[in-house]
């Protein structure tokens, strides 16, 4: 095969494994950040579930006594704050902002907020939003994870919702380390194997030539006959 033939070949196959391995990377990607959203989704919620159940009153998220609703729920909120749990909101079935330490503005309806009306729904909600701490520049915004969750009563009627949010940075650092451990060596033996195979492909498509001892043999023949075959004088 011609050497610019050869080339085009190599080329060309690479292109195509390079294609693969990227687009089988970011399926793998998207997998294993799908699977880290859906296992923080689930045990936030879990947790938020429980530790509802067990220290706030489902009538407060319905009742009219506003004054005891920000007292339940600023003293709920200050048990469960930690470094992990930065922001807390309360919703009431009219879509009402009953409490929140993050700016909402309490007492106000969110209708336009889709993730609520979807827990209200029976659904757990989950996104990464940016949020700037408290007087704090917008350069300053941080990513967090919000995770709504619906609290239902003991008839299973759900009368709240709950938002909390987390930095998100645990859940990226989780991310990358799942993919670095799973995908990126696959991604290194496919590199590797691609260059064994170019190698491989130069040596079967590359002309064999005639070893030094059969040249220099057919050269002394060559001279013999030609010598034997001389005229004399």
């Amino acid at each position: 095969m011609k050497e610019g033939a050869y080339k085009t070949v190599v080329l060309a196959f690479g292109v195509l494994l390079f294609a693969v391995i990227t687009l089988w990377l970011y399926s793998r990607y998207s997998e294993i950040r799908t699977t880290a959203i859906e296992r923080k989704k689930t045990e936030t919620a879990d947790n938020l579930t429980s530790r509802v159940s067990a220290m706030v009153d489902p009538a407060v998220f319905s009742g009219g006594d506003s004054i005891r609703q920000r007292q339940v729920l600023q003293s709920f909120f200050v048990s469960i704050q930690s470094r992990e749990l930065s922001g807390f909101s309360v919703w009431n079935r009219d879509l009402t902002v009953i409490w929140s330490n993050i700016g909402e503005s309490v007492q106000q309806q969110s209708k336009e907020d889709r993730k609520v009306r979807e827990a209200f729904g029976g659904e757990v909600g989950f996104s990464i939003e940016r949020q700037k701490p408290e007087h704090s520049s917008e350069s300053q915004a941080q990513e967090q994870c919000a995770t709504y969750v619906p609290i239902s009563d003991a008839k299973g009627d759900i009368v709240g919702v709950v938002a909390v949010y987390q930095p998100a940075l645990s859940l990226h650092e989780e991310i990358r380390s799942e993919f670095n451990q799973a995908a990126l060596p696959v991604g290194a033996f496919m590199f590797i194997g691609y260059g064994m195979l170019v190698i491989l492909l130069h040596m079967l498509m590359t002309p064999k030539s005639a070893s030094p001892t059969a040249i220099d043999a057919r050269s002394f023949h060559h001279g013999k006959d030609g010598s034997s075959a001389a005229p004399t004088a």
